[in-house]
Protein backbone atom coordinates (compact mmCIF):
# COMPACT_ATOMS: atom_id res chain seq x y z
CA UNK A 1 0.00 0.00 0.00
CA UNK A 2 1.80 3.20 -1.19
CA UNK A 3 0.70 6.57 -0.39
CA UNK A 4 0.03 7.65 -3.56
CA UNK A 5 -3.05 4.46 -3.56
CA UNK A 6 -4.71 7.08 -1.07
CA UNK A 7 -5.27 9.72 -4.26
CA UNK A 8 -6.43 7.32 -6.19
CA UNK A 9 -10.52 8.11 -7.58
CA UNK A 10 -11.35 4.51 -7.93
CA UNK A 11 -10.49 3.86 -3.95
CA UNK A 12 -12.35 6.70 -2.85
CA UNK A 13 -15.16 5.52 -4.85
CA UNK A 14 -15.26 2.34 -3.76
CA UNK A 15 -14.61 3.75 0.36
CA UNK A 16 -17.34 6.27 0.03
CA UNK A 17 -20.05 3.87 -0.82
CA UNK A 18 -19.86 2.09 2.67
CA UNK A 19 -21.72 3.63 5.09
CA UNK A 20 -19.37 2.88 7.97
CA UNK A 21 -16.80 5.36 8.48
CA UNK A 22 -12.98 4.42 7.42
CA UNK A 23 -10.17 6.06 9.21
CA UNK A 24 -6.44 5.58 7.99
CA UNK A 25 -3.06 6.56 9.55
CA UNK A 26 0.59 6.70 9.14
CA UNK A 27 2.70 4.19 11.97
CA UNK A 28 3.11 7.96 13.85
CA UNK A 29 -0.23 8.59 13.93
CA UNK A 30 -0.97 10.86 11.27
CA UNK A 31 -4.19 11.40 9.50
CA UNK A 32 -3.89 10.04 5.46
CA UNK A 33 -7.27 9.40 4.07
CA UNK A 34 -11.10 8.97 5.45
CA UNK A 35 -14.20 8.36 3.54
CA UNK A 36 -17.17 10.30 3.16
CA UNK A 37 -19.34 8.96 6.28
CA UNK A 38 -15.91 9.35 8.76
CA UNK A 39 -15.77 12.85 7.83
CA UNK A 40 -19.83 13.11 8.70
CA UNK A 41 -19.13 11.30 12.28
CA UNK A 42 -16.01 13.18 12.95
CA UNK A 43 -17.98 16.71 12.10
CA UNK A 44 -15.47 18.41 10.10
CA UNK A 45 -13.91 18.50 6.40
CA UNK A 46 -10.84 16.08 4.88
CA UNK A 47 -8.68 19.81 5.25
CA UNK A 48 -9.41 19.66 8.76
CA UNK A 49 -8.31 16.08 9.25
CA UNK A 50 -5.50 14.64 6.74
CA UNK A 51 -2.31 15.41 7.66
CA UNK A 52 -2.55 16.13 11.54
CA UNK A 53 -2.07 14.03 14.37
CA UNK A 54 -4.79 11.80 16.10
CA UNK A 55 -3.83 13.05 19.27
CA UNK A 56 -4.10 16.56 17.81
CA UNK A 57 -8.02 15.70 16.53
CA UNK A 58 -8.78 14.20 19.68
CA UNK A 59 -7.80 16.88 21.79
CA UNK A 60 -10.00 18.81 20.10
CA UNK A 61 -12.96 17.10 20.40
CA UNK A 62 -13.49 15.19 17.22
CA UNK A 63 -13.15 11.97 18.78
CA UNK A 64 -12.38 10.27 22.00
CA UNK A 65 -10.97 8.23 22.83
CA UNK A 66 -8.44 7.98 19.71
CA UNK A 67 -8.50 4.16 18.68
CA UNK A 68 -5.39 4.85 16.75
CA UNK A 69 -3.25 6.05 19.32
CA UNK A 70 -4.40 2.82 21.53
CA UNK A 71 -3.36 0.79 18.08
CA UNK A 72 -0.17 2.03 18.31
CA UNK A 73 0.34 1.44 22.22
CA UNK A 74 -0.56 -2.02 21.81
CA UNK A 75 -0.16 -3.00 18.60
CA UNK A 76 -3.41 -5.60 18.38
CA UNK A 77 -6.74 -4.89 17.23
CA UNK A 78 -9.03 -3.08 19.88
CA UNK A 79 -12.61 -2.06 19.90
CA UNK A 80 -13.44 1.00 21.63
CA UNK A 81 -16.79 3.07 21.85
CA UNK A 82 -15.81 6.63 20.84
CA UNK A 83 -17.94 9.91 21.62
CA UNK A 84 -17.99 12.69 19.11
CA UNK A 85 -20.74 15.08 18.78
CA UNK A 86 -23.31 13.79 21.33
CA UNK A 87 -23.37 10.22 19.24
CA UNK A 88 -21.65 6.96 20.08
CA UNK A 89 -19.64 5.14 17.45
CA UNK A 90 -18.08 1.15 17.97
CA UNK A 91 -14.73 2.04 16.65
CA UNK A 92 -12.49 -1.13 15.69
CA UNK A 93 -8.57 -0.61 14.76
CA UNK A 94 -6.63 -2.36 12.89
CA UNK A 95 -2.79 -2.37 12.28
CA UNK A 96 -2.30 -3.22 8.72
CA UNK A 97 1.49 -4.42 7.86
CA UNK A 98 2.82 -4.43 3.78
CA UNK A 99 5.31 -6.76 3.44
CA UNK A 100 6.35 -5.52 0.22
CA UNK A 101 8.19 -2.78 2.00
CA UNK A 102 7.80 -3.43 5.45
CA UNK A 103 5.23 0.13 5.94
CA UNK A 104 2.36 0.26 8.55
CA UNK A 105 -0.22 1.73 8.37
CA UNK A 106 -3.79 1.88 10.98
CA UNK A 107 -7.23 1.25 9.79
CA UNK A 108 -10.09 2.11 11.77
CA UNK A 109 -13.42 0.98 10.53
CA UNK A 110 -16.37 3.42 12.44
CA UNK A 111 -19.80 2.09 13.08
CA UNK A 112 -22.59 4.46 14.41
CA UNK A 113 -24.48 2.60 17.62
CA UNK A 114 -26.11 5.81 18.89
CA UNK A 115 -29.86 4.80 18.03
CA UNK A 116 -28.79 0.81 18.47
CA UNK A 117 -27.47 1.89 22.12
CA UNK A 118 -30.36 3.98 22.94
CA UNK A 119 -32.29 1.35 22.14
CA UNK A 120 -31.34 -1.47 24.25
CA UNK A 121 -32.34 -2.33 27.67
CA UNK A 122 -29.41 -1.59 29.18
CA UNK A 123 -28.72 1.15 28.28
CA UNK A 124 -31.61 2.64 29.22
CA UNK A 125 -30.94 1.46 32.68
CA UNK A 126 -27.77 3.06 32.72
CA UNK A 127 -28.73 6.53 31.82
CA UNK A 128 -31.55 6.54 34.42
CA UNK A 129 -28.42 5.52 37.18
CA UNK A 130 -26.58 8.46 35.92
CA UNK A 131 -29.41 10.73 35.80
CA UNK A 132 -29.73 9.60 39.81
CA UNK A 133 -26.46 9.95 40.18
CA UNK A 134 -26.43 13.25 38.38
CA UNK A 135 -28.64 14.35 41.00
CA UNK A 136 -26.80 12.63 43.82
CA UNK A 137 -23.88 14.86 43.18
CA UNK A 138 -25.93 18.09 42.89
CA UNK A 139 -27.42 16.96 46.31
CA UNK A 140 -23.60 16.39 48.12
CA UNK A 141 -22.15 19.74 46.43
CA UNK A 142 -25.10 21.58 48.42
CA UNK A 143 -24.31 19.42 51.37
CA UNK A 144 -21.01 20.09 51.37
CA UNK A 145 -21.71 23.42 51.20
CA UNK A 146 -23.34 24.28 54.30
CA UNK A 147 -21.55 25.19 57.76
CA UNK A 148 -20.35 23.10 59.64
CA UNK A 149 -21.08 19.56 57.26
CA UNK A 150 -18.31 17.57 56.63
CA UNK A 151 -17.04 16.41 53.24
CA UNK A 152 -16.24 12.85 54.73
CA UNK A 153 -19.99 12.41 56.22
CA UNK A 154 -21.52 11.34 52.68
CA UNK A 155 -25.13 10.50 51.89
CA UNK A 156 -28.51 12.24 51.32
CA UNK A 157 -31.04 10.26 53.32
CA UNK A 158 -32.91 11.37 56.19
CA UNK A 159 -31.31 9.42 58.80
CA UNK A 160 -27.27 10.76 57.56
CA UNK A 161 -29.17 14.32 57.90
CA UNK A 162 -29.85 13.72 61.25
CA UNK A 163 -26.36 12.69 62.39
CA UNK A 164 -25.03 15.48 60.67
CA UNK A 165 -27.08 17.85 62.05
CA UNK A 166 -26.72 16.21 65.89
CA UNK A 167 -22.39 15.97 64.95
CA UNK A 168 -22.54 20.04 64.42
CA UNK A 169 -24.65 20.59 66.96
CA UNK A 170 -22.12 18.52 69.31
CA UNK A 171 -19.03 19.35 68.57
CA UNK A 172 -19.82 23.00 69.97
CA UNK A 173 -20.09 21.64 72.80
CA UNK A 174 -17.64 20.04 75.61
CA UNK A 175 -19.71 16.87 76.75
CA UNK A 176 -18.65 13.60 76.66
CA UNK A 177 -20.27 11.56 73.73
CA UNK A 178 -20.46 7.64 73.40
CA UNK A 179 -20.63 6.27 69.95
CA UNK A 180 -22.55 3.44 69.16
CA UNK A 181 -22.78 1.13 66.10
CA UNK A 182 -22.13 -2.12 64.21
CA UNK A 183 -18.97 -2.53 63.25
CA UNK A 184 -17.42 -0.42 60.43
CA UNK A 185 -20.55 2.29 60.30
CA UNK A 186 -17.88 4.65 61.06
CA UNK A 187 -17.43 5.66 64.45
CA UNK A 188 -13.86 7.07 64.10
CA UNK A 189 -14.73 9.15 61.31
CA UNK A 190 -17.44 10.20 63.57
CA UNK A 191 -15.14 11.01 65.90
CA UNK A 192 -12.94 12.81 64.20
CA UNK A 193 -15.33 15.02 63.01
CA UNK A 194 -16.61 16.10 65.95
CA UNK A 195 -13.24 17.34 67.20
CA UNK A 196 -12.83 18.65 64.00
CA UNK A 197 -15.33 21.04 63.95
CA UNK A 198 -14.75 21.82 67.80
CA UNK A 199 -12.99 24.54 69.90
CA UNK A 200 -10.32 21.63 70.21
CA UNK A 201 -9.63 21.77 66.50
CA UNK A 202 -6.20 23.16 66.82
CA UNK A 203 -5.22 20.26 69.64
CA UNK A 204 -4.50 16.57 69.51
CA UNK A 205 -6.64 13.86 68.74
CA UNK A 206 -5.48 11.04 70.49
CA UNK A 207 -7.01 7.63 69.72
CA UNK A 208 -6.50 4.59 70.99
CA UNK A 209 -8.10 1.09 70.52
CA UNK A 210 -8.94 -0.58 73.74
CA UNK A 211 -9.42 -4.12 72.77
CA UNK A 212 -5.74 -4.36 70.47
CA UNK A 213 -3.49 -3.43 73.35
CA UNK A 214 -3.09 -6.30 75.55
CA UNK A 215 -4.33 -5.86 79.51
CA UNK A 216 -0.88 -5.66 80.96
CA UNK A 217 0.42 -3.05 78.10
CA UNK A 218 -3.24 -0.72 78.57
CA UNK A 219 -3.11 1.27 81.68
CA UNK A 220 0.90 2.65 80.62
CA UNK A 221 -0.23 3.41 77.50
CA UNK A 222 -3.41 4.96 78.24
CA UNK A 223 -1.87 6.73 81.76
CA UNK A 224 2.04 6.51 80.98
CA UNK A 225 4.58 5.48 84.31
CA UNK A 226 7.26 7.12 86.01
CA UNK A 227 10.63 6.05 86.12
CA UNK A 228 11.67 3.21 87.45
CA UNK A 229 7.94 1.68 87.43
CA UNK A 230 8.16 -1.99 86.04
CA UNK A 231 11.28 -4.10 84.63
CA UNK A 232 11.81 -3.09 81.22
CA UNK A 233 10.50 0.49 81.63
CA UNK A 234 12.02 3.35 79.69
CA UNK A 235 14.35 4.47 82.32
CA UNK A 236 12.58 8.36 82.11
CA UNK A 237 9.43 7.28 82.18
CA UNK A 238 6.44 7.46 79.46
CA UNK A 239 4.15 10.18 79.09
CA UNK A 240 0.82 8.33 78.55
CA UNK A 241 -2.08 8.92 75.72
CA UNK A 242 -4.37 10.88 78.01
CA UNK A 243 -1.42 13.34 79.09
CA UNK A 244 -0.64 13.42 75.52
CA UNK A 245 -4.29 14.75 74.56
CA UNK A 246 -4.20 17.40 76.82
CA UNK A 247 -5.93 20.29 75.42
CA UNK A 248 -7.87 18.36 72.45
CA UNK A 249 -9.73 14.71 72.37
CA UNK A 250 -9.34 11.85 74.00
CA UNK A 251 -11.23 8.78 71.83
CA UNK A 252 -11.38 5.39 73.25
CA UNK A 253 -12.62 2.95 70.41
CA UNK A 254 -13.80 -0.36 71.64
CA UNK A 255 -14.94 1.13 74.86
CA UNK A 256 -16.34 -2.29 75.68
CA UNK A 257 -13.48 -4.18 75.47
CA UNK A 258 -11.47 -2.36 78.81
CA UNK A 259 -10.61 -4.75 81.15
CA UNK A 260 -13.06 -4.24 84.43
CA UNK A 261 -9.30 -3.47 86.41
CA UNK A 262 -9.03 -0.34 84.62
CA UNK A 263 -12.47 1.25 84.76
CA UNK A 264 -12.24 2.13 88.25
CA UNK A 265 -9.21 4.15 86.98
CA UNK A 266 -11.05 5.86 83.74
CA UNK A 267 -14.00 6.70 85.83
CA UNK A 268 -11.96 9.33 88.11
CA UNK A 269 -10.33 10.66 84.57
CA UNK A 270 -14.23 11.10 83.11
CA UNK A 271 -15.26 12.98 86.32
CA UNK A 272 -12.34 15.03 87.48
CA UNK A 273 -9.66 14.94 84.64
CA UNK A 274 -7.32 13.46 86.88
CA UNK A 275 -5.21 10.28 87.03
CA UNK A 276 -2.08 9.24 88.35
CA UNK A 277 0.54 7.83 86.13
CA UNK A 278 1.75 3.79 86.61
CA UNK A 279 4.44 3.91 89.73
CA UNK A 280 3.17 7.44 90.61
CA UNK A 281 2.08 9.00 93.64
CA UNK A 282 0.68 12.18 92.42
CA UNK A 283 -2.62 13.52 91.17
CA UNK A 284 -2.22 15.00 87.54
CA UNK A 285 -5.00 16.79 86.14
CA UNK A 286 -5.77 16.64 82.23
CA UNK A 287 -8.25 19.53 80.11
CA UNK A 288 -9.69 16.71 77.26
CA UNK A 289 -12.87 15.91 76.20
CA UNK A 290 -13.73 12.56 75.72
CA UNK A 291 -15.32 10.26 73.05
CA UNK A 292 -16.05 6.80 73.49
CA UNK A 293 -17.21 4.26 70.92
CA UNK A 294 -18.57 0.51 71.01
CA UNK A 295 -20.49 -1.71 68.60
CA UNK A 296 -21.15 -3.88 72.01
CA UNK A 297 -24.76 -3.80 73.83
CA UNK A 298 -23.09 -1.94 77.07
CA UNK A 299 -26.59 -1.87 78.85
CA UNK A 300 -26.50 -5.86 78.63
CA UNK A 301 -22.63 -5.83 79.81
CA UNK A 302 -24.10 -3.59 82.57
CA UNK A 303 -26.44 -6.30 83.89
CA UNK A 304 -23.71 -8.83 83.49
CA UNK A 305 -21.63 -7.53 85.72
CA UNK A 306 -19.23 -6.90 83.10
CA UNK A 307 -18.90 -3.32 83.08
CA UNK A 308 -19.66 -0.51 85.77
CA UNK A 309 -22.68 0.77 85.66
CA UNK A 310 -21.22 4.49 86.79
CA UNK A 311 -18.65 4.50 84.00
CA UNK A 312 -21.20 3.67 81.45
CA UNK A 313 -23.45 6.47 82.56
CA UNK A 314 -20.81 8.93 82.90
CA UNK A 315 -19.67 8.02 79.30
CA UNK A 316 -23.19 7.94 78.28
CA UNK A 317 -23.81 12.09 78.33
CA UNK A 318 -24.54 12.51 74.69
CA UNK A 319 -25.18 9.16 73.19
CA UNK A 320 -25.32 8.88 69.21
CA UNK A 321 -26.33 5.76 67.62
CA UNK A 322 -24.75 5.53 63.85
CA UNK A 323 -27.12 3.67 61.32
CA UNK A 324 -26.42 0.41 59.47
CA UNK A 325 -25.50 1.12 56.31
CA UNK A 326 -28.77 -1.58 55.17
CA UNK A 327 -30.97 1.39 57.46
CA UNK A 328 -29.91 3.98 54.74
CA UNK A 329 -30.25 1.99 51.32
CA UNK A 330 -30.50 5.34 49.55
CA UNK A 331 -26.52 6.86 50.33
CA UNK A 332 -25.03 3.74 48.65
CA UNK A 333 -24.91 4.78 45.64
CA UNK A 334 -22.76 8.41 46.50
CA UNK A 335 -20.69 5.84 48.89
CA UNK A 336 -19.95 3.70 45.48
CA UNK A 337 -18.94 6.66 43.92
CA UNK A 338 -17.01 8.21 46.12
CA UNK A 339 -15.04 5.29 46.57
CA UNK A 340 -15.10 4.65 42.73
CA UNK A 341 -13.47 7.63 42.00
CA UNK A 342 -10.88 7.59 45.50
CA UNK A 343 -9.34 4.64 44.17
CA UNK A 344 -9.27 5.00 40.57
CA UNK A 345 -7.03 8.17 41.51
CA UNK A 346 -5.17 5.72 43.72
CA UNK A 347 -4.35 3.00 41.60
CA UNK A 348 -3.87 5.36 38.69
CA UNK A 349 -7.33 3.43 36.80
CA UNK A 350 -10.07 4.90 34.98
CA UNK A 351 -13.05 1.83 36.17
CA UNK A 352 -16.77 2.50 35.93
CA UNK A 353 -19.81 0.74 36.77
CA UNK A 354 -21.78 -1.22 34.02
CA UNK A 355 -25.48 -1.20 34.16
CA UNK A 356 -27.18 -3.08 36.53
CA UNK A 357 -24.03 -2.96 38.92
CA UNK A 358 -25.49 -0.71 41.20
CA UNK A 359 -28.64 -2.44 41.28
CA UNK A 360 -26.83 -5.24 43.20
CA UNK A 361 -25.08 -3.30 45.52
CA UNK A 362 -28.03 -1.28 46.71
CA UNK A 363 -30.00 -4.93 47.15
CA UNK A 364 -26.76 -6.27 48.96
CA UNK A 365 -27.26 -6.13 52.74
CA UNK A 366 -23.44 -4.84 53.93
CA UNK A 367 -23.17 -7.33 57.20
CA UNK A 368 -19.42 -4.91 57.43
CA UNK A 369 -20.99 -1.47 56.23
CA UNK A 370 -19.11 1.22 55.25
CA UNK A 371 -15.38 -0.67 55.89
CA UNK A 372 -17.14 -3.36 53.68
CA UNK A 373 -18.08 -1.53 50.65
CA UNK A 374 -14.47 0.50 50.93
CA UNK A 375 -13.15 -3.02 50.74
CA UNK A 376 -15.39 -4.33 48.22
CA UNK A 377 -14.83 -1.38 45.79
CA UNK A 378 -11.40 -1.21 46.02
CA UNK A 379 -11.21 -5.15 45.39
CA UNK A 380 -13.08 -4.83 42.47
CA UNK A 381 -10.86 -2.21 40.83
CA UNK A 382 -7.83 -3.79 41.56
CA UNK A 383 -9.40 -7.16 40.45
CA UNK A 384 -12.05 -6.28 37.19
CA UNK A 385 -10.90 -7.43 34.02
CA UNK A 386 -11.88 -4.52 32.43
CA UNK A 387 -12.16 -0.61 33.06
CA UNK A 388 -16.28 -1.75 32.55
CA UNK A 389 -16.73 -3.27 36.21
CA UNK A 390 -19.46 -5.92 35.74
CA UNK A 391 -22.02 -8.04 37.20
CA UNK A 392 -19.82 -10.86 36.20
CA UNK A 393 -16.68 -9.19 38.75
CA UNK A 394 -19.05 -9.51 41.52
CA UNK A 395 -18.39 -11.55 44.34
CA UNK A 396 -20.67 -14.75 45.05
CA UNK A 397 -22.13 -13.37 48.12
CA UNK A 398 -23.68 -10.82 46.51
CA UNK A 399 -25.17 -12.22 43.49
CA UNK A 400 -26.51 -15.05 45.89
CA UNK A 401 -27.96 -12.67 48.04
CA UNK A 402 -29.69 -10.75 45.19
CA UNK A 403 -30.58 -14.20 44.19
CA UNK A 404 -32.24 -15.09 47.38
CA UNK A 405 -33.97 -11.34 47.41
CA UNK A 406 -35.77 -11.88 44.48
CA UNK A 407 -37.10 -15.30 45.73
CA UNK A 408 -38.50 -13.82 48.98
CA UNK A 409 -39.57 -10.23 47.65
CA UNK A 410 -39.88 -9.46 44.26
CA UNK A 411 -42.32 -12.54 43.10
CA UNK A 412 -45.21 -10.07 44.28
CA UNK A 413 -47.64 -9.35 41.72
CA UNK A 414 -45.99 -10.77 39.04
CA UNK A 415 -46.61 -14.77 37.92
CA UNK A 416 -44.22 -17.87 38.12
CA UNK A 417 -43.25 -17.55 34.60
CA UNK A 418 -42.40 -13.80 34.16
CA UNK A 419 -40.43 -13.98 37.51
CA UNK A 420 -38.28 -17.36 36.10
CA UNK A 421 -38.23 -15.76 32.42
CA UNK A 422 -36.82 -12.48 34.32
CA UNK A 423 -34.31 -14.44 35.74
CA UNK A 424 -33.11 -16.18 32.62
CA UNK A 425 -32.94 -13.36 30.67
CA UNK A 426 -30.32 -12.06 33.72
CA UNK A 427 -28.25 -15.33 33.56
CA UNK A 428 -28.60 -15.19 29.73
CA UNK A 429 -27.16 -11.59 29.34
CA UNK A 430 -24.40 -12.49 32.68
CA UNK A 431 -23.13 -14.95 30.11
CA UNK A 432 -22.61 -12.92 27.38
CA UNK A 433 -21.03 -10.71 29.02
CA UNK A 434 -18.36 -12.97 30.25
CA UNK A 435 -17.60 -15.29 27.86
CA UNK A 436 -16.50 -14.14 24.51
CA UNK A 437 -17.96 -17.24 22.45
CA UNK A 438 -21.15 -18.61 22.21
CA UNK A 439 -20.16 -22.01 22.95
CA UNK A 440 -18.46 -21.30 26.31
CA UNK A 441 -21.57 -18.87 26.86
CA UNK A 442 -23.78 -22.11 26.77
CA UNK A 443 -21.52 -24.39 28.05
CA UNK A 444 -21.68 -22.29 31.35
CA UNK A 445 -25.75 -22.69 31.46
CA UNK A 446 -25.83 -26.02 31.11
CA UNK A 447 -27.32 -25.23 27.49
CA UNK A 448 -26.47 -26.97 24.21
CA UNK A 449 -25.28 -23.88 21.63
CA UNK A 450 -28.43 -23.69 19.28
CA UNK A 451 -30.61 -23.67 22.69
CA UNK A 452 -28.06 -20.29 23.82
CA UNK A 453 -28.63 -18.72 20.86
CA UNK A 454 -32.46 -19.46 20.83
CA UNK A 455 -32.65 -17.14 23.99
CA UNK A 456 -30.55 -14.57 22.71
CA UNK A 457 -33.22 -13.78 19.72
CA UNK A 458 -35.95 -14.38 22.67
CA UNK A 459 -33.90 -11.49 24.51
CA UNK A 460 -33.07 -9.49 21.67
CA UNK A 461 -29.41 -9.88 22.76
Amino acid sequence: MKNHFFNDRHFHQVFNHLKDGIFIADKNGIALWCNDTSTKQIGAPRSKIIGRHVNDLENNGFFTPSVTKIVLENREVVTKVQTSKDRQFLATGYLVKIDDDDSEYILVQVKDITETVKNSFKLEKAEALMRQYWQELQEMKKQQQRENTSQLIIGNSKSNEELLDLVNRVSTVDATILLTGESGVGKSLIAGEIHKHSSRRDKNFIQINCGAIPENLLESELFGYKKGAFTGANISGKKGLVEKADGGTLFLDEIAELPLSLQPKLLQLVQDKSFIPVGGTELKKVDIRIIAATNQDLPKMVKEKRFREDLYYRLNVVSIQIPALRERNEDIPPLVYHYLNLFNDKYMKKSTLDGGVLEYLQNYSWPGNIRELENMIERLIVTAKSDIITVSDLPDKILYEEFMDHSVRKLNNQSLSDYLEKIERRLIEEAKTKYPSTRKAAQSLGLTQSSYLRRLKKYGL
